[in-house]
């Protein structure tokens, strides 16, 4: 019989793989369908805000090179993904300079981020105030998407795989979270988090697969 602390271990391995290989499903949906219609480009920069804060927040406390991987290889998915939006899609006004606020934001806080990992060091409050920060955008970036989703009326664009391997972390970070006795919002995040891509999964299946239907505002 398996202990729960190697049970919680177990997960963590099988989650750092995951995080690895989260953003590919979408970035080749993307390149696939020469398209980003479909995906909330404000849903794409909570996470980037996110994996740039999380690269001073993990180098800064020294976590598990395993953590600093994750936050590496999504990095770099997530601007290969940016590219992608640039590329592809950016038919309106309003979509063209919601791109440009959000790329300028990433280009300060990921300069600012290298910054205090190379030159600048902080204290531990510091950077324990930087992962609220980043738990705030971790925490709030399926709301774009749900909304787009209704506005549009349809799913097309987003990568099934993807949202799959996103309920597959949230459920791995659960029992980690449980088994290795983890502080209580490591465990009230991967609970919500199940919930609100659960309703993603409901608007998949009631939606099912209806042309997107125009916007009047980028989400």
């Amino acid at each position: 019989m398996l202990s729960a602390h190697t049970v919680g271990e177990i997960t963590l391995s099988i989650s750092t793989v995951v995080y690895v290989i989260w953003f590919l499903p979408q970035i080749r949906e993307n390149y696939q369908r020469k398209s980003t219609e479909g995906l909330s480009l404000w849903m794409h920069g909570l996470l980037l805000l996110g994996y740039t804060i999380d690269l001073m927040y993990g180098f800064g406390r020294h976590m598990q090179w395993q953590y600093r991987l994750v936050t590496i290889v999504g990095l770099i998915c997530l601007l290969i993904q940016h590219v992608q939006f640039a590329r592809y899609d950016l038919k309106s006004k309003t979509e063209y300079w919601n791109y440009i606020a959000l790329t300028c934001l990433v280009v300060i806080v990921l300069s600012y981020a290298i910054l205090n990992i190379t030159v600048f060091h902080h204290g531990k409050w510091y950077y324990t105030m930087t992962g609220y920060i980043e738990s705030a955008c971790y925490f709030s970036y399926m709301f774009p998407q749900i909304i787009k989703i209704y506005r549009q009326k349809s799913t097309e664009g987003l990568s099934k795989l993807f949202i799959a391997f996103s309920i597959v972390l949230s459920v791995l970070d659960f029992i980690s979270a449980l088994t290795l006795h983890w502080a209580i919002p490591s465990l009230l995040m991967p609970s919500v988090d199940i919930f609100k891509k659960s309703i993603v999964v409901f608007q998949m299946f009631y939606y099912g697969d209806k042309p997107i239907v125009a916007e009047k505002e980028a989400t």
